[in-house]
């Protein structure tokens, strides 16, 4: 990493490096280049071979039915593990339990809720008390294993035992199939809110295993969460017909978002200019008008005090006077920001504006820059679908653990009967491990049918290896997906230094630019592009690491721990800001040059520090542009989307018309997001470009300038012709 420190050159220079020399065999980007970084490439491949070997022991020992095949009280996918294979579905005893879980928003909880489950061959179809144990018969044994049913008389003090310990259900809903679980259906219990729920068959009320009786709301609270899940769906559905229905507008919508990017693009060239000297004295002219606001209100209120009788704080501050003061001197320190950057660094503007439209004109030779992120995109998918495959073969290989669970969150005393007739008294401590096989055998005579303890599934527990696994899995995400950002950004850059470099632009423009720029940076820059991703991972994995610690600290009373991870977190944020800033002019260097990535960065920013105020103002004027050409895209077409919609809406009868614009608007987001981060790697490419060559050449026949007509002009320096440049020396021999 010594590479990355100050040169002699840099230290004799101030810190800030020599300025380039010309070299009479440069004419842009260096065809003729060496291999970098070679460490950093086999350390990648390295890492990626460990990946492969992490996913082979995923794929081999995952699962991923887990997350979505129902799992009983003993840990067993229903429908699959051995003893439930003819049981797909599972069954919840007491579903007024699940109430407390309904309260969130996320479907799931409802599988989780504190109550016994089991796996059935079929869900209930009718209400019934379970206590009776010919119902048990009658709705296809819902107990647990190993639990028969006899002599009706004899059986039911047995039946009572059994559910309070929770080895029968209390009773039995009219139930669903709905992603593998018997819920109660809805509708049925609706119409029943405030009516208490009794028997189809003898008429009695249902109660749960301590004797409540319920009604239609305890079972609708039950199964809420299901309910906004069904509802979502049945939009969902709706919506998928709608979009089905007006495919061929969408798809003709997503051609206009591609006409409207590139018309952007190809304007901004003549817009440019008027455009921002427009928002800066708009700016200016509405920041002036404010002040005369403020200080017309400040000398009412200090002239005339009103007292304010208004409940509100805001029309609280609207009668003080230090108000309107406070407004006031904000906007005259804007006013006066504004008015000083137009002042004095107007002509820094214009080389702004001058490289924004010479940028417009690359992008407009070398059309097939432009569709060059398509494969970037593609590679991020390819990387992200591996990442959350992998990743959740990972999650669900995972053991399953056990523990006590008690309805009523107790530690419980129960007794056994050993083979000679010894009683025995267990106790089974909540939330503490057990073994479900053992438990099972265990014929239990609990005294205090109210306090029923059972050994349940508890959840997939996450060995250490395994978590060092994921952790792998998940930097090597990272690592990969700022390679491919790099990789298209290095591309990119030696397709438009290829545009710059052209003297006579664009007769003297390479065939095949990006392709020509994509075979160099593959063939000798994976390793610098690997160096320099491996750097911003870091970083990304650091503020990872400090988000999740921010969560575990979320409910504690640890003020200072909280304060010194939102300090860091927002130090680390801002570390990657200037990382990613310093990686991307120096992947500039390395696809002009072929430096390996520490000399290329130390370059970079040493060009950026001799023409920081240039950089600075480049940079937020370029931040405009890209903002205002998101906005203005997505508006356009969010406008013309919803005429389009509004009239199809009344002609086809659709019956969510917003979502097609909604959709139509984040498409263009997401394209114009695309498109004009290429316009901002030409901006870049092309203003390092013209830094360089303000540097290596000085007009002269022998050093022309690359830079068009208007950045001459900008710059005050032109190209002279052969009689120039001889007047010009004889002047200086006399």
């Amino acid at each position: 990493m010594g590479c990355c420190g100050n040169s002699s050159d840099d230290e004799a220079d101030g810190g800030q490096g020599k300025p380039v020399k010309f070299d009479p065999e440069f004419n842009g980007p260096i065809k003729k280049r060496g291999c970098t970084d070679i460490i950093c490439l086999l350390l990648f491949i390295a890492y990626w071979v460990g990946m492969v070997i992490v996913a082979i022991f995923g794929f081999r020992n995952g699962d991923p039915e887990r997350l979505i095949r129902p799992i009983d009280s003993r840990g067993r996918f229903c429908g699959r593990s051995d003893g439930v294979v003819d049981r797909p579905h599972l069954l919840f005893f007491d579903i007024t339990r699940c109430a407390a879980s309904a309260l969130t928003l996320d479907p799931a909880d409802l599988f989780t809720c504190n109550t016994p489950q089991v796996c059935v061959k079929v869900c209930p179809d009718s209400n019934d008390i379970g206590l009776f144990p010919e119902n048990q018969i009658r709705n296809n044994s819902y107990c647990t294993d190993g639990r028969t049913v006899g002599d009706h008389a004899q059986d039911r003090i047995q039946m009572v035992r059994d559910i309070a310990y929770g080895v029968c259900p209390p009773y039995f809903l009219r139930s669903e199939n709905i992603l593998g679980r018997c819920v109660p259906v809805l509708a049925d219990f609706q119409a029943l809110l405030n009516k208490t729920i009794t028997s189809n068959s003898t008429g009695d009320p249902l109660t749960t295993a301590d004797g409540t009786i319920f009604d239609g709301e305890f079972v609708t609270n039950g199964i809420r969460s299901l309910a906004r899940f069904l509802n979502v769906r049945s939009v969902a559905e709706e919506v998928w017909t709608d979009m089905v229905s007006i495919r061929w507008w969408l798809l003709g919508g997503f051609f206009m978002i591609l006409f409207i990017c590139f018309l952007y693009i190809f304007l901004i060239r003549f817009i440019i200019k008027p455009m921002i000297y427009l928002t800066m004295i708009l700016i200016l002219g509405v920041s002036i008008w404010g002040i005369y606001l403020c200080y017309k209100e400040y000398t009412d209120l200090k002239n005339n005090p009103q007292t304010s009788s208004a409940s509100t704080l805001l029309d609280t501050f609207r009668y003080q006077e230090e108000t309107w003061l406070g407004l006031g001197i904000t906007l005259t320190i804007i006013a006066v920001i504004i008015l000083l950057i137009f002042l004095f660094l107007r002509k820094r503007i214009n080389l702004a504006v001058e490289v924004i439209k010479e940028s417009s004109k690359a992008v407009g030779s070398i059309k097939s820059a432009v569709f060059f992120p398509l494969i970037t995109y593609l590679m991020q998918f390819a990387l992200f679908a591996w990442f959350v495959g992998v990743g959740i073969f990972l999650v669900t290989s995972s053991d399953a653990t056990y523990a006590y669970e008690n309805l009523n969150g107790m530690n419980v005393t129960t007794y056994s009967l050993d083979v000679n007739g010894t009683l025995t008294n267990y106790t089974y401590v909540q939330g503490t491990s057990c073994n479900p096989t053992d438990v099972a055998a265990v014929a239990l005579v609990d005294f205090n049918l109210t306090n029923s303890t059972n050994c349940v599934f508890n959840k997939f527990e996450t060995g250490t290896a395994l978590f060092r696994m994921q952790i792998y899995h998940f930097f090597g995400w990272l690592w990969g997906l700022n390679w491919i950002l790099a990789f298209g950004q290095c591309v990119l850059a030696g397709a438009f230094a290829s545009y710059y470099w052209a003297f006579d632009k664009p007769k003297d423009l390479p065939y095949f630019p990006v392709f020509g720029a994509l075979k160099r940076t593959l063939f000798y820059h994976t390793g610098s592009l690997a160096f320099g991703a491996l750097i911003i991972a870091i970083v990304q994995f650091i503020r990872a690491v400090l988000a999740y610690l921010d969560a575990k600290l979320g409910r504690s009373e640890n003020r200072v721990a909280k304060f010194v991870i939102k300090c860091l977190a927002c130090f680390f944020w801002c570390l990657e800001k200037i990382l990613k800033f310093i990686n991307k002019n120096a992947y500039i260097l390395i696809a002009i040059y072929g430096y390996n990535f520490c000399k290329a960065a130390r370059k970079a920013f040493n060009l950026i520090l001799r023409n920081i105020v240039r950089v600075v103002v480049l940079n937020k004027i370029t931040a405009f542009i890209l903002f205002l050409g998101k906005i203005l895209i997505t508006g356009a077409v969010g406008v013309i989307s919803f005429y389009t919609f509004d009239a199809l809406r009344v002609k086809d009868g659709l019956n969510y018309y917003l979502i097609p614009i909604i959709f139509l608007c984040i498409v263009a987001f997401i394209t114009a997001h695309g498109f004009l981060n290429v316009f901002d790697m030409a901006i870049d490419t092309i203003f390092l470009c013209v830094l360089e060559d303000l540097e290596r050449n000085d007009g002269s026949p022998s050093k022309p300038y690359y830079m068009s007509s208007g950045l001459r002009s900008v710059l005050s320096v032109k190209n002279k012709k052969p009689d120039e440049q001889h007047e010009e020396e004889a002047t200086k021999d006399k």
